[in-house]
């Protein structure tokens, strides 16, 4: 039997088993449907929108879904190949003279077989027309594509092969009438859409799945979005469609969440999904089949040449292999470009969505652990410096920040290319196969050899790589946690001038950062030397071994090896690569591993009708229950009445905040039992249904906090706080938390916005804004921490009356943590007294007052504090912060227009983007940071000679295969070792040629690897130059901004550029320019290769580089735009996760989680959006280079086989280039956009480098300035920018040296302003400060802060130890910091080891401050409020200042602690100049002089007695206080004392 006949058996009898098997299958649903009476679940009716998960059409889209006209052409074409097949059918059995096969007549069998597939299509086709619904629809069409290509593929196949001779005009065209009815019928059935435009919350769903198979498969769908961003220059957020479900974070957390969990996180990312990891395997391993295929047709077509030039006929086998490329190359193209989507598509996106997902929902069940826990001592085991660091990153919201920002992200992208395991495997395998098909197997064994001898270094490579990484990944941690710090600790630097000493210590992390990159470097160019090698020496090896053996090679063994060799280069190559990748991944889910095996919230709460604990024993939160070193309240028994104020008191750091702590389940129980009401779930909450009647939920809980917890937002946004808005009750809060008056001195009143935990709102007004939070709240149980401390008398007495115990609070409970336990003692119906961690007294208030204990402790605080017994509010509620703000609409609220704005005036600003190319700036930007020109001219002379090597090398090749006459025989009868031996033998003695030829081909070889490796190793190290130098311009400018710039921009924006930019600078530029240049000159040899060989093929390589660009630059006008989106896109979730972190009790206090989710949720979806389309318009310029490569190694095919004069080795020259045009176009373009995407991170650094900074100039005053601490405020005018009006005008007074002054004045009146004059935050517009008669304005800024010392009322502390909170930078001994601990009573003075007031008379708790080397968490958290405050307080006392000034630096210290600290003050600060800001009268009221101001002015200057007996504005101070009488003695004493002296 012919060839011919059993091909047609074979191919007929598949295609038919398909065809049949499909349709068959489908028949019964089918008929079942048909018979059905009833409609459908899927059916719509005539007016009812199509609906699916994605989301919902809208009546145009159902307007614009039109399929009849395709379903008719489907229908014809089907209808028309049948009858075309019947007459093929009829023909065959009228001729009935066909070969037998088995007795039967093949040509007739054929023909009614095609018969019954058409039948079977025709049959298809009826289904479609008649469906009506759009999901069965896009099935049809799916089903009759995929039949028709197997169809038109086996009529295809049975044309092409059938010998001409025997062919009729008959059977020509019916066959062809045929091909051309399924040709008609497949297109129809590729341009249904499969759905209506659906739209998702009003926004329209991506049209990946809402296309038909045409656009699906050729990423059509992304041109208009393309065509857009050309025509316009840029494209905005609302141009993106939203991501299908399927990609969505929560359905992705949904489908995590539903997989049994496992061990190993990878497994069960594999489990999550399997398909389409299987969908690229799969799809990868036929492709590496057609990567290897075009090697074996060049073979062909070669040996088809050298027949043709030694004369010998081929017929039209050449034009077969020439088509075959074509199409070979073609279906590649298309191949590679469906799995590499699938990769990013199904497995990137989704992963690192779902990961990003599943680390923030841990968040919500993490336990919030404020302390440090050291694993090593859990284990018993001594702990390394390494642990130490490890573990204290692990407790920074930086470390778990990361986890999304790096390791989901590497582990995403390690999964998405993990199909190149299988495409490296099996690509070798293959090549091997085809090198022996070619070359022979002595080849083979001896480019094995070269493989074997780089192994280990290759290993050793390897290894140091993934180890220097792992470090990596650790020092970044910690770089991004000091920077963190920093940023979060700026104002403290900046006031006490620490901007440098800061800069040194960030710069040695980064040097540290560096030098461990360096090692990555290395390791990783000594990786690349490895997969420069082993190509390169394979092909030298093999082909050497070849030629001795055979004595000569022909150019279709050359070029066809070489071509293999090309193929093996990647498969070879990538290994190594994705090793250290897989270890990257390998660390990253193991960190993300620990995070979410960390220990979670347990339900420490007992569900009960009252609020008790029972012989309970508590603990702050940490990852162990073991007690040791923590502080504990021990056997705690106590029980809250229902609907009443209840109030726990007690010294600083005796357990109040821990007792909250536990009420509210966030501490650990250690024994003992706490009750409380069962808090009613987020879906029995109903909160959208609340109404006025309905409003209070008995059980439901809500939280003021002891740092307040204010989101970036609105301030009715903070207050409200998702709930309904009830204009009533949200008027009566504002009134209650007297936050009314602020509102309307805001422009833009309760809609002003506020930045990330109130950056931009005074002590107080924070205070108020969470207490409104709370009484807003629909909570029945209030639980607040001392809301008290941070406001004026009059405030809190109106607090108190109309918030804690007014409307509001009827029926609810309130237990309220609070020093001023006169205020609130006449309402409070239960009170519990602390005394280092244990209970010193509580009972039912009417009791305590009987037994005579409620006089006994109040008396204790009036005897520490004789001079004001009681007073425990601020004077003055500031409208901004005196010490962290510089700037902010509603400082000069007073000075603008009145006018309200009609919309809110934004306070943090948008992230800006470029738009349109980089900018040359940037690229200049660069290179001057990479050491300038030359370097990179250098760097290009590298590429461009590896180039040139290498064209010589191919050339070389055909030079030597031109001498194919010179060969010699071949002694196939010997042994490999004894005819090696023989041949090399006759060759040094008579043939001199061959080691001639070889031995120019090994050296050109060996320069090309030496070459190679060094081209990488420079490039690498310049980068890592360029890195260095823009991180330095960018934190000595962050470091210098100006606080207002600080203010407006969130954190998370400048982290972000800092951790994700820096890290694609760092890693991923090098690799872009590198590569871009190799490609860039690969291009430049195709194209030499191309004149060389003829000017024709020339005009098509240009012809198709010019295609090429066109569809280039309709990528980057895309592609450029939504990368910055996307970059824009990750600060928000950063500064979200961040936010969360922070106040993560606050939030799960308040029932709120699921709505903080939503919001992560929301931030994700529009993340990966955006990287969604940056894939797509990849994989959209992707293909259609690839298809344009498929053309032009088609038609140099062509052109070599039509133009005279092209033997077969110029040929393989040129064909050897020619399969390598698509990929170095591909990537010289793409490498080119990715280079420029990437510059968009550059982008961002050099436009931070370029931003204003204060002015470092100024004169350097005396070492010893100043000596004596006068200050002289002579006509002072200050505005906060020119355009604006004066906040403070015209001021004079003077301070003599070590004079305490006092600064009082209602909200607005300049206090703030006037300290940031002070430290020259603002300028003056005129009039001058001198201290010691020098002028500041004309003094260093360094020099001027670093002289005078502020302590904040918000206290900023590092993370670290006492000892680096004290001494940051090593100057003082120990000796002076125990001292300073002592003064401020943190310590006793008699022994070190026994504890202060934070921990007196047990030894139950140790006191953490008896321990220079105690540990400080970040921020300071595992400390009180107080504590912290007084740590501040100790660190001035240490740097003994001639000026300071205070900012109420003890309001949240228990008032006998107070007194104590004020009598320090006075006792400490003897020699230095002291200006306090009074938000308690009593701190200022023996003062020296008190200054009044009021509306930027001077109202009063002088002692307090004086100003009493003038009755003027501090007299009506004192009165409206509510303990004039008293602050009338101590003034008058003071008086008395002062005169006496």
């Amino acid at each position: 039997m012919s060839f011919y006949r059993a091909a047609e058996i074979i191919v007929v009898s598949l295609s038919a088993i398909i065809i049949f098997g499909l349709t068959l299958s489908c028949l019964p649903q089918r008929i079942k449907l048909f018979g059905s009476t009833g409609k459908r679940p899927d059916e719509l009716s005539a007016n009812e929108l199509y609906e699916d998960e994605d989301g919902v059409a809208t009546p145009e889209s159902m307007a614009r879904y039109i399929v009849r006209p395709q379903k008719i052409v489907i229908l014809l074409a089907a209808f028309c190949g049948l009858g075309f097949s019947l007459a093929s059918g009829i023909n065959a059995t009228v001729k009935n003279a066909e070969p037998k096969f088995a007795g039967l007549d093949l040509g007739l069998l054929t023909a009614w077989i095609f018969t019954a597939d058409w039948l079977c299509m025709f049959v298809q086709a009826i289904f479609l027309y008649i469906e009506k619904d759009c999901g069965p629809i896009f099935g049809h069409c799916r089903r009759i594509f995929s039949l028709s290509m197997v169809l038109l593929s086996a009529q295809a196949a049975l044309l092409l092969m059938k010998p001409i001779a025997s062919t009729n005009v008959v059977e020509f065209w019916l066959p062809t009438a045929q091909i051309a009815s399924v040709l008609i019928l497949s297109l129809a059935s590729a341009f249904i859409p499969r759905r209506p435009d659906v739209y998702f919350d009003g926004h329209l769903v991506d049209g990946m799945r809402t296309g038909s198979l045409f656009s699906r498969y050729t990423f059509y769908w992304g041109s208009a979005l393309l065509k857009k961003a050309a025509e316009k220059g840029h494209l905005n957020e609302d141009d993106l469609p939203g991501l299908d479900r399927a990609r969505r974070a929560e359905r992705l957390l949904e489908e995590f969440n539903a997989i049994h969990k496992s061990p190993d996180l990878y497994w069960q990312i594999f489990k999550a999904h399997w398909r389409n990891f299987m969908r690229t395997w799969i799809a990868t391993l036929v492709g590496v089949m057609t990567t290897f295929t075009p090697p074996v047709i060049l073979n062909r077509l070669l040996f088809c040449l050298e027949r043709r030039d030694k004369g010998e006929s081929d017929g039209n086998t050449v034009w077969f292999w020439v088509a075959a490329l074509g199409i070979i190359k073609l279906f590649e193209a298309v191949l590679l470009a469906y799995v590499y989507w699938v990769c990013f598509m199904g497995l990137m996106i989704p992963i690192r969505n779902q990961l990003s997902a599943v680390v923030f929902s841990k968040t919500f069940r993490k336990k919030d652990v404020k302390g440090l826990q050291k694993e090593s001592e859990r284990n018993d085991q001594e702990p390394t410096k390494a642990d130490e660091d490890e573990v204290e990153l692990q407790n920074m919201k930086q470390g778990a920040i990361n986890l999304l920002a790096v390791d989901s992200d590497r582990i995403a992208l390690f999964c998405a290319m993990s199909n190149v395991f299988v495409e490296s495997f099996f690509g070798t395998m293959l090549g091997f196969v085809f090198v022996v098909f070619i070359l022979g197997w002595q080849s083979l064994l001896a480019g094995i050899l070269v493989i074997v001898l780089t192994t280990p270094m290759n290993i050793y490579s390897t290894k140091k790589y993934s180890k220097a990484q792992d470090e990596l990944m650790q020092i970044r941690d910690k770089k991004m946690a000091v920077v963190s710090e920093a940023l979060q600790g700026i104002r403290q630097i900046k006031f006490s001038a620490l901007e440098d000493k800061w800069e040194d210590r960030i710069r040695g992390v980064r040097e540290e950062e560096l030098r461990t990159l360096r090692t990555v470097v290395l390791a990783d160019v000594t990786v690349l030397s490895v997969w420069v090698i082993n190509p390169i020496f394979l092909s030298a090896t093999a082909l050497s071994v070849y030629a001795i053996i055979h004595g000569s090679m022909s150019p279709s063994v050359a070029f066809s090896a070489l071509a293999v060799f090309g193929e093996l280069e990647w498969t070879l190559s990538i290994v190594p690569e994705m090793v250290t990748d897989a270890f990257d991944a390998l660390v990253s889910v193991g960190r993300i591993k620990k995070y979410l095996d960390s220990a979670e919230k347990e339900p420490i709460i007992t569900d009960s009708s009252r609020i008790a604990m029972v012989d309970a024993t508590v603990a702050w939160a940490a990852d162990t229950e073991d007690e040791t070193d923590r502080f504990c309240l021990r056997n705690i028994n106590l029980e809250f009445p229902l609907g009443e104020l209840s109030l726990v008191s007690g010294r600083t750091g005796s357990g109040k905040s821990l007792l909250l702590s536990a009420l509210l389940g966030e501490a650990d129980l250690i024994s003992g039992r706490i009750e409380m009401p069962p808090v009613p779930l987020a879906v029995e909450r109903f909160d959208f249904k609340a109404n006025p009647s309905n409003w209070i939920l008995p059980n439901a809980v809500a939280y003021v906090s002891q740092i307040p917890w204010i989101e970036n937002g609105s301030i009715r946004d903070n207050i409200v706080f998702g709930l309904p808005f009830n204009e009533p009750r949200y008027n009566k809060t504002l009134d209650a938390c007297a936050l009314t008056q602020d509102m309307e001195s805001l422009s833009d009143g309760d809609r002003t916005e506020i930045g990330s935990n109130g950056i931009n709102l005074s002590g107080g007004q924070r205070w108020r804004v969470s207490f409104a939070r709370a009484a807003y709240s629909r909570a029945g149980i209030l639980i607040l921490d001392d809301i008290f401390s941070a406001v004026d008398a009059h405030v809190g007495k109106q607090i108190f009356e109309n918030g804690l115990t007014g409307e509001l609070m009827h029926g609810r409970t309130r237990i309220l943590v609070t020093h001023h336990l006169k205020l609130c003692i006449s309402q409070a119906a239960y009170a519990v007294f602390l005394q280092n961690g244990s209970i010193e007294n509580a009972g039912a208030v009417a009791e305590l007052q009987e037994r005579g204990i409620l006089e006994r402790i109040i008396a204790r605080a009036k005897d520490g504090d004789h001079e004001a017994e009681e007073q425990i509010h601020e004077e003055e509620n500031e409208l901004k912060r005196s010490t962290t703000r510089e700037s902010n609409m509603s400082r000069h609220a007073d000075h603008v227009a009145d006018t309200p704005m009609p919309t809110a005036r934004q306070f943090i600003q948008d992230e800006e983007r470029e738009r349109g190319a980089v900018k040359w700036s940037i690229y200049n930007a660069y290179l001057d940071a990479s050491g300038g020109l030359w370097v990179w001219i250098l760097a290009v002379s590298f590429f461009a000679s590896q180039e040139a090597l290498t064209l010589g090398k191919q050339y070389w090749i055909k030079i030597w295969t031109s001498q194919a006459e010179t060969s010699a025989s071949v002694l196939r009868e010997h042994s490999l070792i004894q005819y090696s031996l023989q041949r090399i033998s006759a060759v040094i003695e008579e043939n001199h040629s061959l080691v001639y030829w070889i031995g120019t081909y090994t050296a050109i070889s060996l320069v090309i690897c030496i070459v190679g490796t060094a081209k990488y190793a420079y490039v690498y190290l310049t980068s890592l130059r360029a890195s260095r130098g823009l991180f330095e311009n960018m934190l000595r400018v962050i470091l210098r901004a100006p606080l207002r710039w600080l203010d407006t921009v969130p954190t998370g924006r400048i982290l972000n550029r800092f951790n994700k930019d820096f890290e694609t600078v760092d890693s991923r530029l090098a690799n872009d320019i590198a590569f871009l240049f190799w490609n860039i000159f690969g291009v430049i040899g195709v194209n030499l290769a191309a004149v060389y060989l003829s000017p024709y093929i020339m005009v098509i390589a240009i012809i198709g580089l010019a295609v090429n660009v066109h569809y280039a630059v309709y990528y980057l006008a895309g592609a450029r735009e939504v990368k910055r989106l996307e970059s824009n896109s990750r600060s928000p979730i950063f500064e979200l996760f961040g936010a969360t972190l922070s106040g993560v009790a606050t939030i799960r206090a308040f029932g709120r989680v699921q709505e903080y989710t939503d919001k992560m949720f929301s931030r994700l979806d529009v993340y990966h959006q955006r990287t969604f389309y940056n894939w797509l318009f990849n994989r959209w310029v992707g293909l259609r280079m690839c298809v344009v490569g498929a053309v032009f190694a088609m038609l140099v095919g062509t052109a070599v086989t039509i133009t005279p004069g092209i033997d077969a080795a110029l040929a393989g020259f040129a064909l050897s280039f020619a399969l390598n045009y698509t990929g170095n176009v591909i990537w010289a373009l793409r490498r080119y956009a990715n280079m420029e995407l990437d510059m968009n991170s550059t982008e961002r650094i050099v436009e931070y480098t370029t931003l204003p900074i204060e002015d470092q100039g100024g004169v350097h005053p005396p070492a010893a300035w100043p000596t004596e601490g006068r200050v002289e405020v002579e006509d002072l005018v200050v505005s906060y920018a020119p355009e604006l009006p004066p906040v403070l005008k015209g001021i004079s007074f003077d301070v003599k040296p070590r004079e305490r002054i006092g600064i009082v004045g209602r909200t607005g009146a300049g206090k703030s302003s006037l300290t940031l004059a002070l430290f020259q935050f603002i300028r003056a517009s005129s009039g001058s400060i001198f201290i010691d008669g020098i002028d500041i304005s004309k003094i260093n800024l360094r020099d001027l802060r670093s002289r005078l010392a502020i302590i904040p009322q918000d206290p900023v502390l590092f993370s670290g130890t006492i000892r680096s909170n004290l001494d940051t930078f090593n100057e003082y001994s120990d000796e002076d910091l125990q001292e300073a601990l002592q003064r401020v009573h943190l310590v006793q003075p008699s022994s070190g080891s026994e504890s202060g007031t934070a921990t007196p008379g047990s030894d139950d708790n140790a006191n953490v401050f008896a321990s220079l080397d105690s540990k400080v968490s970040e921020g300071g958290l595992n400390l009180s409020q107080g504590q912290r405050q007084l740590l501040c307080l100790a660190r001035a006392i240490v740097s003994r200042p001639k000026i300071l000034v205070l900012d109420e630096a003890t309001s949240a210290v228990d008032m006998e602690t107070d007194a104590l600290i004020q009598k320090s003050i006075r006792e400490e600060f003897t020699e230095c100049s002291t200006l306090v800001i009074a938000h308690r009268l009593q701190t200022v009221v023996d003062y020296d002089r008190i200054l009044v101001l009021g509306d930027g002015k001077v109202l009063e200057f002088d002692s307090p007695w004086n100003l009493i007996l003038s009755k003027g504005a501090f007299y009506d101070m004192v009165q409206h206080s509510g303990e004039a009488e008293a602050l009338e003695v101590i003034a008058r004493k003071a008086a008395e004392k002062g005169i006496s002296s």
